[in-house]
């Protein structure tokens, strides 16, 4: 993969203000066809990369799927209250389909997706030695993906010990780094930097970072009226049964008279049933944090 090539993600500039009553206008990378959004799905969650699934229009009968797969994108939505004011989506296209044609214009599919989720097309077997999480996490970003600094922030109120040894076993790059950031229990999610045109990987771990000024209005929608603003339209509570009980266990061999064990639970709890067990996490002395 040409990284370099991937990574030059400016895009033209473009007015704040889109033409016309397009609220919505998808930009590709060196694509000269003339597109129009149709409709859009998007889904983002905290430790998962994001997927905007954008169908649009051209005239263009057979637009190349060369020219729009691993392209760098960006997909721009005006806010109909404050037209001045656009959010930009950057990041990569990861699929293209061909829907359905007309004989004036023909309707496609793209998924918009960050680059992070090129990781999961990597799949390998690796041995890391003397290193903490965060830094086998930049060690693979910036080794075997070319990130680069402003690409990937660490912003960590706890140290990280180095581990004697961390293996990574027939899996993606991606289910690799989220399976051991869970371990230590650091989360990630995205933030777009306007200046440079790309989106950035922000890792953290505790409260500071979470993004506390977020206000949105639960509102019923009526019929064809949305409100024109970004709202709440419906919230629903679900309860599920859960696990009783979790026990760690592990074993140290240079203090094999440790007992490494703990164990939590809800005895007396009436909705929750049965038991985790979970042994040689590498947790070497007794006390460390789980």
């Amino acid at each position: 993969m040409d990284r370099k090539m991937l990574r030059a993600r400016q895009l033209q500039a473009s007015k704040p203000v889109l033409p016309g009553h397009a609220r919505y206008r998808l930009e590709i990378r060196r694509c000269k066809a003339e597109l129009e959004v149709f409709s859009f799905t998007g889904e983002e969650r905290l430790c998962a990369p994001y997927c905007y699934t954008i169908d649009f229009t051209s005239p263009t009968r057979d637009i190349d799927p060369a020219a729009m797969l691993n392209k760098p994108a960006a997909f721009i939505l005006q806010a109909p209250e404050n037209p001045e004011q656009a959010r930009k989506v950057h990041g990569v296209i990861t699929r293209f389909n061909r829907l359905a044609a007309s004989a004036d214009e023909t309707r496609y599919q793209v998924c918009l997706e960050p680059y992070l989720a090129l990781l999961r097309h990597t799949r390998r077997s690796g041995i890391y030695q003397n290193q903490s999480v965060p830094e086998i996490v930049e060690k693979i970003l910036r080794e075997r993906h070319e990130f680069r600094g402003q690409d990937f922030l660490f912003t960590l109120a706890r140290d990280y010990p180095k581990r004697e040894l961390v293996v990574q076993w027939q899996e993606s790059d991606l289910d690799f780094i989220q399976r051991i950031l869970a371990e230590v229990g650091i989360w990630y999610r995205f933030e777009m930097d306007g200046r440079l045109g790309i989106e950035v990987v922000r890792f953290g771990d505790n409260q500071r970072n979470y993004q506390y000024d977020v206000k949105l209005p639960l509102r019923d929608p009526a019929g064809m009226n949305h409100n024109d603003h970004d709202s709440v339209w419906d919230l629903h509570v679900e309860h599920q049964v859960v696990t009783q009980k979790v026990k760690v266990r592990d074993y140290n061999y240079r203090e094999a008279g440790n007992d490494l064990q703990y164990q939590v639970g809800r005895d007396r709890d009436t909705t929750v049933v049965g038991e985790i067990y979970r042994y040689g996490d590498n947790f070497l002395e007794k006390g460390e944090q789980i």
